[in-house]
C-alpha cells in the first residue's frame, strides 16, 4: 500500500536591493530565452519521449540555483521516468515557485492569481478567510509595501490524490486553510489576531497546489523555523490525509500487540525450557538466570524504570537476543514499513528506525521479559 505525500516548500519575500533587482531582472532574462521554446506544449514533440537535450540543459542550470527543487514531487517523476512532459512539469514548477525571486512582491501576487491554471474566482484566483470580493490591485500593494517578511508557502499533492481526496477545487482548499489558521500563526510565531494571508489554487496538470502568503501587520513579528515548517506541513498532512493514516495507524496497532503477543509467547517458552534444563542458546540462558538472580535481591518495586542500572543491562542484553528471533524479526519489520508509511505522508527523506531493542514504542516489552522471569519456577542456579 503506497502512501500519498504531500510537499510544502516555504521562504519569505523581502524588499530587493539595486543588486538583487538586477540578479532578478538577469534571471528574467535567463528564464525568457528558453521557457517559449521548452516549457509550453511542442505539439512537434512526443510528450512520452525522452527530455530533449535543451530541457536537460535548462535544468541543469534550474537545479543549480534551486537546489531546494529536488524535494518537489515534479522532480521525484522527472528522476523516475525523464520524459518530455515531466520535464516542462519540472520546469514549470521551478519557475513558478520562484517567481518572487524573478520579479517584486506586487508583481508576484498578481503572478499568483493570474497565471494559466489559477481556479479564477472572479476576476482572478486570489482567496482568503473573508467573503468580500478582494480587489486584486489593493492586495497587491498592500503586500508590496508591507515593511515587514511575508512567507510563501506552496502546498502540492499529486494529481490523483487530489481528485480522490477531494482536493481539486479552490473552496477545499480554502477551508483546510481556515481550520488551521491558528496552526501556522503559532508555527511562523505571529499572534493569529495580527496575521492576514491570502492565497491562489492552481490547477496544474500533474500537481494541483495552493500559493499561500502570510505576513503579520506588526512588521516586528513573525519568524520560521525548520520545524516550523514541519509542523505546517504535519497540520495540512493529518488533514487530508486522515482517513489514510487512520487506516495505517489501525494497521500498525494491529501489528504492534501480534509483535508482543508473539514475544511473550517465545520468552515464556523458552523461560520453561531453561527452568526444565533442556535449553540449547547458553548466552541466553546464562543472561535469563543472572536476571532471576538479581531480581532476587531487588527490593521495591521489579519493573524496569526502578531498576539499578546493572539489572537494566542484563534486561536490554536479553531484549536484544529475543529481538534476533526470526517471527519476531519479521513482525518489528512489518512494524517499520507502517511507520516509514506515515512518514512518507510528509517527506521524501529515507526514515531511520531504531532496533526493536532500542525502541520506545516497545518499552513494555522490558517489563514482560522481567515478570516472566520472576515467575520461573525455582531453580539451582548452578546447573
Amino acid at each position: 500500500m503506497a502512501l500519498s505525500q504531500i510537499i510544502v516548500t516555504s521562504r519569505y519575500l523581502k524588499s530587493g536591493t539595486q543588486k538583487s533587482k538586477n540578479k532578478r531582472r538577469n534571471y528574467t532574462k535567463y528564464i525568457a530565452t528558453r521557457e517559449t521554446v521548452e516549457v509550453r506544449d511542442q505539439n512537434t514533440i512526443d510528450r512520452n519521449n525522452n527530455a530533449t537535450k535543451n530541457q536537460q540543459e535548462l535544468l541543469r542550470g534550474l537545479l543549480s540555483d534551486f537546489p531546494e527543487a529536488q524535494r518537489y514531487l515534479e522532480y521525484e517523476d522527472y528522476t523516475a521516468n525523464p520524459t518530455v512532459e515531466n520535464a516542462s512539469e519540472l520546469i514549470n514548477t521551478i519557475i513558478e515557485r520562484n517567481a518572487d525571486v524573478i520579479g517584486n512582491r506586487q508583481n508576484f501576487v498578481g503572478y499568483m492569481a493570474m497565471r494559466p491554471g489559477v481556479e479564477k474566482r472572479g476576476s482572478h484566483g486570489l482567496f482568503n478567510e473573508k467573503d468580500e470580493p478582494i480587489i486584486l490591485n489593493q492586495a497587491a500593494n498592500e503586500i508590496a509595501e508591507h515593511k515587514g517578511n511575508v512567507w510563501s508557502h506552496v502546498v502540492s499533492l499529486r494529481r490523483e490524490d487530489a481528485v480522490r481526496l477531494g482536493y481539486d477545487n479552490s473552496d477545499a482548499w480554502r477551508e483546510l486553510v481556515k481550520r488551521h489558521i491558528s496552526d501556522i500563526a503559532k508555527a511562523q510565531n505571529i499572534p493569529l489576531c495580527n496575521l492576514k494571508w491570502y492565497a491562489a489554487y492552481h490547477d496544474t496538470t500533474h500537481h494541483p497546489h495552493i500559493h499561500l502568503l502570510v505576513y503579520s501587520t506588526n512588521p516586528k513579528q513573525g519568524f520560521l523555523t525548520k520545524a516550523g515548517i514541519d509542523k505546517i506541513r504535519s497540520a495540512f498532512a493529518n488533514d487530508i490525509f486522515h482517513d489514510d493514516l487512520q487506516s495505517i495507524y489501525q494497521e500498525q496497532t494491529a501489528s504492534r500487540d501480534e509483535l508482543k503477543a508473539v514475544s511473550k509467547n517465545e520468552f515464556e517458552s523458552i523461560v520453561n525450557i531453561i527452568a526444565s534444563n533442556d535449553h540449547t542458546d547458553p548466552q541466553l540462558e546464562e543472561l535469563i538466570r543472572k536476571l532471576y538472580i538479581q531480581l532476587q535481591n531487588v527490593k521495591g518495586k521489579k519493573v524496569y524504570g526502578y531498576l539499578p542500572k546493572e539489572i537494566k543491562e542484563t534486561v536490554n542484553k536479553i531484549f536484544s537476543e529475543l529481538a534476533k528471533d526470526e517471527n519476531i524479526r519479521q513482525l518489528y519489520d512489518k512494524w517499520c514499513s507502517l511507520e516509514r508509511l506515515k512518514y512518507k505522508t510528509y517527506t521524501l527523506k529515507e526514515t531511520e528506525l531504531p532496533e526493536l531493542s532500542a525502541n520506545k514504542v516497545f518499552q513494555p516489552l522490558r517489563n514482560m521479559i522481567i515478570r516472566t522471569v520472576l515467575n520461573m519456577k525455582p531453580f539451582d542456579a548452578n546447573t
